[in-house]
């Protein structure tokens, strides 16, 4: 559970696919990841097939995949956008996200199609934990 001064990921919103959503630095601009819960259930992270750049990628259109010694794992985009930034240090290290999930572990930056409603569509980090529990 985030500590009470993780203030920032508790101002994150989170899909029951275990992506987190940021977007903190541009309401127009969201950083995605995935949780510390799943990278911890997916294991050593070994491989990541990353999303094209510039490219529009449609609400539950697979977005990347991640493999791990376990798995590998289709992720779909939580909503309709445009990917602007890739973080290409995972290219080489994909295991960052092992390290530092909500950190250096970002995998992309999307620019959204249309206005979300973050707080109408998603999980509060609260609620995140709630369906964890249950």
């Amino acid at each position: 559970m985030a500590d009470a001064s993780d203030n920032h990921q508790l101002k994150r919103f989170y899909t029951s696919q275990h992506i987190w959503i940021d977007n903190t630095l541009d309401p127009d601009e969201i950083t995605l990841g995935i949780t510390e819960f799943y990278q911890d259930l997916l294991g050593d992270i070994t491989h990541i097939q990353m999303p094209t750049t510039n490219k529009t990628y449609n609400e539950a259109e697979r977005l990347f995949v991640i493999e791990s010694l376990k798995s590998a794992t289709e992720f779909l985009s939580p909503f309709t956008g445009m990917v602007t930034k890739l973080n290409l240090s995972l290219n080489e290290t994909p295991n960052l996200i092992n390290h530092d999930p909500f950190g250096n572990g970002w995998i992309c930056q999307l620019r959204i199609d249309k206005q979300v409603k973050l707080e109408q569509q998603f999980m509060t980090y609260m609620d995140y934990e709630l369906m964890l529990d249950g």
